[in-house]
């Protein structure tokens, strides 16, 4: 602060009382000359001189921000007086800064704004003068942080960030929360409503329910498959066409749908058009019902439409499935937007032949006369996909299958895979764009516990990419259209809080996994839906985001509130809602701790996953963040009580621990904020290679030879070799690895249970052996080889992921 005075108002009135004094004593008048007319009521003098103010100084700012000084009231002026700034802004009582000059009148209050340096311990200095009273606000920056060390080793697994180093994956180096924070609803679901039949006439709880939701957390929509089946109640067939939907009808209808997402006004279509941006990459997709055909008529009770059934025939001019195919793309084509400015709602992006077909058509008829062979439902999926491709409108939409609901590759010593999943890959996958599957943990099924999540999820996708490139030279992208853990202990009882606990154990740990393959998945949906009136039985469907208020407190609908609330599935919403940024570089010493890590300019989000049931410990390194300072570190941890019900713990930290705990199956996200933007100026590229030869059967003491070519290696970097190995239990898991010649070392571990668990858990073994590489092993064109001292299963498959590094980094 720089004070500058000026000369006191009294003092000013005191001398020129005495000048007066003075000259009357010494003056030229005679006692005849009469006495002057004084006035009883002083002169107004404008005065634009305020009295003295002053800005406190601050010191420790952070870098190159906005900085505020206190706010002073102006006094001792009785007309408006110039005001100016040299150096920053000021603002008059709660008007906009400005550094232009203007006036300022008593009573009114004064406030400065500085641009702080852009280095550590610096001045930046403000004045402002009014009518010739001025002050000084100095702003000095924080005094450069220490740099933080590297933790010395405790013994305990290491976690390491390193938050100056961009990881990008296949190209990918960015959080989408597009493809990853999704619901399976579309913006038009019937279930966001309240008061009508599909909310048992009952209210929401929030009036608005749908916008409020995705907007905060931020949320984007995901899958329909009700759709076409909710058009097809209202059309004909053709009346010259029999068993193909009429053409004329889906134009009417199609039109008038557009109009209405278009014009209506009621919350509906409003609400959707607002939130139109959260859904333009939508699934839509077909039921086995009834569309692949086989007799069965369409669904009208309430139209007055004459029921009539999909064309059955097959043969060369019209294959099976060629009706089915014509209807979805008459419905597609014309119930969606097909221009920027057309009317309607956005054409979907991504389009699944049918909804888990083999499992009604084959798994249930295992042994029945009407069990369709999987080949002859490959078939109508290139049919239909054949019919699609006809409409020109139809270009941008990805056609993806066979939406398997149980990619058990390994059941059977590998005959599933044969039969079922090769097979599609075989005859279907050059007319896919993608493939699409679902994945889910089975925690109490016939009373065995069978997780997806880490070691056989890793495989189950190892496979499926490392086969499509070898049969098709690419790695078609996959949809993971539904995930989560299907509770059948809990099937017949309504809403628990246990079930959404152990629902949303499975959403996080499989969505860990699900974003290290950024550049192969193209959307990840978790099987929540909304209300799911369509699905109730004698009890409410199960992976509900809403419930009724009194399915929570544990009373009935006839005694209890009524109005619909968020589930406990709403947590997994809540946990991830602010996540966002670039990806950094980011590593675990312990295979059953996940680590992802995201800089967003000047905040950081560190994503723990714990696989194992016991509590976690280990040692937090963040580094990379030389010259800058933490100011705020909080943390979201979701954790299960003893009663299996879940919170997310809140808490602010003073300092990052180098050791945390991470709960049993838990997930936290620990969020740092900076004084300025985290500079990311190095690069971790990784890319993956795979073998250009799967599925070799394990012989005892046999070299099993594998060759893994064209990797770019960079002049430093890591390496992992991954090994998808399906074996019985008991078999070993621990081979001698060559590569290169090389040995290397076997870890004793993998993400996940051992997936046996004293013959409660899966029938056999399937995982993902991840076996770290010493760089220097690693060539642009690779030998693996493999021995196993005992015989049985399979090599799935070998890939290696290669990590190019502009600078070298310490695990250790």
């Amino acid at each position: 602060m720089k004070l500058i005075l000026r000369t006191n108002k009294i003092s000013q009135a005191l001398a020129g009382a005495l000048l007066l004094v003075g000259l009357n004593g010494c003056g030229g008048g005679s006692s005849e000359t009469a006495a002057p007319v004084v006035s009883n009521t002083p002169p107004v003098t404008t005065d634009t001189t305020p009295n003295s103010f002053v800005f406190n100084d601050t010191s420790g700012s952070a870098l190159s921000a906005d900085i505020m000084s206190n706010s002073i009231q102006i006094q001792g002026i009785n007309a408006a007086a110039t005001i100016s700034i040299s150096g920053g802004e000021y603002k008059i009582d709660t008007g906009a800064y400005t550094s232009s000059a203007g006036t300022v009148t008593n009573g009114q209050t004064v406030t400065i704004k500085v641009t702080s340096a852009s280095s550590y311990s610096s001045n930046t200095e403000a004045t402002l003068t009014i009518g010739g009273v001025a002050d000084t606000f100095t702003v000095t920056t924080m005094n450069e942080p220490a740099p933080i060390q590297p933790v010395e080793p405790s013994g305990l697994p290491i976690v390491q960030i390193n938050l100056d180093m961009k990881h990008s994956v296949g190209g990918i180096d960015r959080f989408d929360r597009q493809k990853f924070i999704t619901i399976h609803a579309s913006s038009t679901e019937n279930g966001w409503g309240e008061n009508n039949v599909h909310s048992r006439n009952a209210a929401n709880k929030d009036a608005n329910l749908m916008p409020n939701f995705v907007s905060d957390y931020d949320v984007y929509f995901g899958r329909d498959t009700g759709g076409f089946g909710w058009a097809l109640r209202n059309l004909p067939e053709d009346p010259a066409r029999t068993g193909f939907v009429d053409e004329a009808a889906v134009t009417t209808r199609g039109d008038g749908d557009k109009w209405t997402y278009s014009n209506n006004s009621n919350d509906k279509y409003s609400d959707a058009r607002a939130q139109e941006f959260r859904g333009l990459d939508m699934v839509l997709g077909l039921q086995q019902f009834p569309y692949y055909p086989e007799g069965d008529k369409t669904n009208n009770p309430v139209t007055g439409i004459d029921a009539w059934t999909f064309s059955t025939t097959n043969t060369t001019n019209e294959p099976l499935g060629t009706a089915t195919g014509h209807y979805a793309a008459q419905f597609m084509s014309k119930f969606h937007r097909t221009s920027e400015t057309g009317l309607g709602s956005p054409m979907p992006k991504y389009f699944e032949v049918m909804n888990e077909p083999l499992y009604p058509l084959i798994t249930e008829r295992e042994g029945l006369a009407n069990e369709v062979p999987a080949l002859e439902i490959f078939e109508f999926h290139n049919t239909v996909a054949k019919e699609i491709r006809k409409i020109s409108a139809l270009d941008d939409v990805k056609i993806a299958g066979y939406t398997v609901a149980f990619p058990d590759f390994d059941k059977n010593n590998f005959q599933r895979w044969e039969e079922r999943d090769k097979l599609f890959i075989d005859t279907s996958g050059e007319y896919m764009d993608s493939y699409s599957i679902h994945l889910y943990d089975f925690p109490c099924h016939q009373n065995k516990q069978k997780y997806r999540r880490g070691s056989n999820m890793e495989a189950t996708m190892d496979m499926l990419e490392g086969y499509s490139l070898i049969k098709l030279g690419e790695i078609k992208p996959v949809i993971i259209s539904e995930y989560g853990a299907a509770v059948h202990c809990e099937f017949n009882n309504g809403w628990t809080a246990s079930r959404n606990t152990l629902q949303t154990k499975a959403f996080n740990a499989m969505l860990m996994g699900f974003l290290e393959r950024p550049n192969v998945i193209e959307k990840a949906i978790p099987f929540i839906v909304v209300k799911a009136e369509w699905g109730r039985t004698n009890v409410p469907y199960g992976p509900r985001l809403m419930v009724q208020q009194f399915e929570r407190d544990g009373t009935t609908e006839l005694t209890g509130d009524t109005d619909w609330v968020y589930s406990d599935l709403v947590k997994f919403y809540e946990l991830w809602s602010e996540v966002n940024g670039i990806r950094v570089d980011s590593w675990s010493s312990e295979a059953d701790i996940l680590v992802d890590a995201y800089v967003d300019d000047q905040t950081a989000y560190i994503i723990l996953n714990n696989l194992e049931v016991a509590n976690a410990q280990f040692d937090l390194q963040a580094l990379g963040i030389e010259g800058n300072n933490i100011n705020a570190i909080s943390v979201k941890h979701l954790v299960t009580n003893n009663n299996n019900v879940m919170a997310i713990e809140e808490s602010t930290l003073t300092n990052l621990d180098s050791s945390v705990t991470l709960n049993g199956e838990s997930t936290m996200i620990i969020k740092l904020s900076f004084d300025s933007v985290v500079t990311i100026d190095h690069t971790n590229n990784e890319t993956k290679h795979y073998a250009n030869s799967y599925k070799q059967p394990i012989n005892a003491n046999t070299l099993i030879t594998l060759n893994i070519d064209n990797i770019n290696k960079g002049s430093q970097g890591e390496a992992v070799l991954r090994l998808a190995l399906g074996r019985d239990h008991g078999k070993s898991l621990a081979p001698t690895v060559m590569i290169n010649g090389n040995v290397v070392t076997i870890p004793d571990d993998f993400r996940g249970y051992d997936q046996h668990l004293n013959g409660t858990a899966r029938a056999n073994f399937f995982g993902v052996i991840e076996i770290p590489v010493p760089y220097e092993y690693l060539q642009a064109n690779n030998t693996v080889t493999v021995k196993f001292g005992d015989t049985g299963g399979f090599v799935a498959t070998a890939a290696i992921q290669a990590f190019a590094m502009s600078r070298e980094v310490n695990r250790n």
